[in-house]
């Protein structure tokens, strides 16, 4: 989308009709506004200065695309974006409530269990901010807001890709002290997810005293401390183990800090206490809810202004950090709560990007068969197919602008390439007919062995919100319209104009069946090759609304509601076969339901469930290291889980894969540790042969193969950076190692 600040009306950003102005900071604006459906929305704005910067403007661009990816209980939710704009602006859901500090300034420190339940709700935002491969970097009191359902982690709409160090200026530094990492400070290792896990500790401390881990004093003197000194945690309740886990957090190197998925399992307990719902913060909250907001009427044009330039904050000239923590300070100015140091200077010019390079290896079993390097450029995704390596990439540190490219299996010779527009292709994949699709990056649906594009279809654009596959059609959703197209002539097959202002989701498909629903919750059949509706779902609970859909083959919808009741429905009636409570904790947006065997798969949050197809019954339950890592995608987006040799494949956590007799949830053999080189970061993977699993933690590779007894190694490799993307066909496997390095290794 491309809609600019409307000139004869500066109360609309897009969609978004503007209340009221919220405040400021050195690099933006945020405004009160209301969505076309009526929902209270947070609209943020870059001042004009910035977004004149084409430097500035690609970071947002990204990070605004990155921070859509990024859902969960314990997140504000970005509702859309538009980087195209003359003021490129974000908009979140709108939440009252108050900040962490504020409740701690106007209640005290929190008690230990109340600690202990904010150290979950915060792990699990850290584990699905970095499962979306960013890292938030800049945790704090001041972005956690404490709502009636409980803490939010606020923003991280300018978080950045893990391993996108460039778009941090030289010389620059991005954080807030007391609540840096040690490594953000001295700019040495790459800033990684442990950062945010160094800012946890620091949270979690302030939460349980009321004081900063690392005292009240100057920035320089506070920045020195965290390099140099040990944290203060006199006063921090020695029960519940909360001493033992912040210490933990607040390790000086970042490979010492436990990661988010192994403080939530360390903290989750039965009954964690819903410390906001407990006096005096109860009513602090309250007391926000019902502060008085502007009406429906709208504001005097003249009371928004268009936001203009801003003085430029102070920025740090020394060629180093330490040079500045010598000078003795610099200014920490934030967009939307993000606070920023810049630094000038020669290094703000970018280079030409390298030609990529390709280098060969050896034949043997389980060796690199080739390496690729993207020069200045990077690679963000990989997919194995009968046609070869697909792989998208970007031509540089600090664009949007790349290529999905075709590489021969045997050689990683470039076969074809395609222009595209924007990062990490989620919602891609090939048909069962080699169509390679790929919406979200605007590509055009292409013949994967030849690079053609469909004849007569269109490039996909900014307003596209998903597309799924069913059958030989492509049914998409542009904004408020639903239509499809043939996969096989490009023609438009239908087109359905919504008469509400609410947007309907991505639905579950069963053949040429499609289950969509939306925000007023009403679950509507469509058929796929015609448009028409053949039934809507009429056994939502009062007042419930559904927050995941799923496909159970060959004849059955599933959908979850946000009260927790799991129905079961014939996809070609509409008629529901059972509905069930089911007594466990749901994650709005990182939920998802499938199928394998005769097991209905319910993955929600850090925990996954096996049902009855028959009674919607769960018969047992596991950890989950979250649905991204655990479940790979199909064209279109859905989730659905790695199954091998008829097992589960399935990461616990971070570093312990399983096999899982679906039918049972128990693991068959003994668990697949990946010890001291970091999480997994990607789904395993599984060779044509449907016996092979391919998996990644860090940087150690392994082969599997599945037998009766569970898994047997047959080889593994170190990657020279973390595994960001692993796929395999025939030839062996492919590991995109610190999205610098692709290896392809045989099998």
């Amino acid at each position: 989308m491309t809609t600019a600040l409307h000139p004869e009306d500066p109360r609309q950003l897009g969609r978004h009709h503007l209340i009221a102005r919220l405040g400021a900071g050195g690099m933006g604006q945020v405004y009160l506004a209301r969505s076309p459906g009526g929902r209270l929305t947070a609209v943020k704005t870059v001042h004009e200065h910035l977004a004149a910067d084409p430097h500035y403007r690609e970071r947002f661009r990204r990070e605004a695309t990155a921070a859509r990816k990024v859902t969960g209980a314990y997140t504000a939710p970005v509702l859309d974006a538009d980087p195209d704009a003359r003021l490129p602006w974000l908009a979140t859901a709108f939440l009252p409530g108050v900040t962490l500090s504020r409740a701690v300034a106007k209640t005290g420190p929190l008690p230990a269990p109340a600690v202990r339940a904010l150290a979950a709700a915060l792990a699990e935002a850290l584990r699905d901010i970095h499962a979306a491969g960013l890292v938030h970097r800049d945790l704090k009191p001041s972005n956690i807001l404490v709502t009636r359902d409980g803490p939010r982690v606020i923003d991280f709409g300018i978080a950045r890709a893990q391993d996108d160090r460039a778009l941090t200026e030289t010389g620059g530094m991005i954080g807030t002290p007391g609540y840096m990492s040690p490594e953000q400070i001295l700019d040495g290792p790459a800033v990684t997810a442990a950062t945010d896990i160094f800012a946890l500790g620091a949270v979690l401390a302030f939460a349980a005293t009321g004081r900063n881990a690392f005292g009240a004093a100057s920035v320089p003197a506070l920045l020195y401390r965290i390099v140099h000194e040990e944290p203060e945690l006199d006063g921090v309740p020695l029960e519940l183990g909360l001493k033992d886990l912040i210490d933990a957090c607040l390790d000086k190197p970042p490979g010492n800090r436990p990661d988010a998925a192994a403080i939530l399992h360390r903290v989750v307990t039965a009954a964690l206490s819903a410390w906001w719902r407990e006096e005096p913060l109860r009513s602090l909250v309250a007391d926000a809810e019902a502060s008085p907001r502007p009406g429906p009427e709208p504001m005097p044009a003249p009371t928004v202004q268009l936001p203009g330039p801003a003085a430029p904050s102070r920025r740090w000239r020394e060629v180093s950090r330490r040079a500045a923590l010598a000078a003795g300070g610099a200014a920490f100015v934030g967009l939307f709560g993000y606070s920023v140091a810049r630094g000038g200077g020669a290094g703000d010019q970018d280079d030409d990007p390298d030609a990529w390079q390709v280098t060969g290896g050896t034949a043997g079993s389980g060796a690199i068969r080739w390496r690729l390097s993207p020069g200045d450029g990077r690679v963000d995704a990989l997919l194995a197919t009968p046609a070869g390596l697909v792989l998208h990439g970007l031509e540089g540190p600090v664009t949007s602008a790349g290529a999905v490219q075709l590489r021969t299996a045997s050689t990683g010779g470039l076969r074809w390439a395609a222009e595209t527009h924007g990062d990490v292709p989620d919602d891609w994949g090939v048909t069962d007919d080699g169509l390679l699709l790929a919406g979200g990056i605007r590509l055009i649906p292409t013949v994967t062995s030849t690079g053609k594009t469909l004849p007569g279809a269109a490039a996909p654009d900014a307003t596209q919100r998903w597309y799924v596959v069913a059958g030989t059609a492509m049914v998409l959703s542009d904004m408020y319209v639903l239509r499809a197209v043939s996969l096989t002539s490009g023609v438009e097959l239908w087109r359905r104009e919504e008469r509400t202002d609410t947007e309907w989701r991505r639905p579950a498909v069963v053949g040429d069946a499609l289950l969509l629903t939306d925000e007023l919750a009403r679950p509507t059949c469509v058929d796929a090759r015609t448009g028409k509706e053949r039934w809507t779902y009429r056994e939502l609970g009062k007042s419930d609304t559904v927050t995941a859909v799923g496909a159970l083959p060959p004849d059955r919808f599933a959908l979850l509601t946000e009260k927790g009741v799991l129905h079961v429905v014939d996809a070609r009636s509409g008629d529901r076969t059972v509905a069930r409570a089911l007594k466990t904790e749901i994650s709005r947006g990182a939920t998802a339901l499938a199928r394998t065997g005769t097991v209905g798969l319910l993955l929600t949050g850090s925990t996954l469930h096996g049902f009855g197809l028959d009674d919607a019954r769960l018969t047992w339950s596991t950890p989950a290291l979250g649905l991204d890592a655990c479940w790979t995608r199909r064209p279109g987006g859905s989730h659905v889980p790695v199954v091998a040799g008829g097992l589960l494949m399935h990461w616990k956590d971070g570093r312990t894969l399983t096999a899982l007799d679906p039918r049972t949830g128990r693991s068959r053999g003994r668990e697949r540790q990946f010890e001291g080189t970091g999480p997994a970061q990607c789904p395993p993977a599984v060779a044509p042969d449907g016996a092979t699993v391919y998996a990644a933690a860090g940087r150690a590779c392994a082969a599997l193969r599945t037998t009766a007894k569970g898994l047997t190694e047959t080889h593994t490799r170190t990657a020279p950076a973390p595994v960001t993307a692993l796929t395999a066909d025939a030839h062996g496997w492919y590991a995109c190692a610190g999205r610098k390095t692709v290896m392809a290794v045989n099998r």
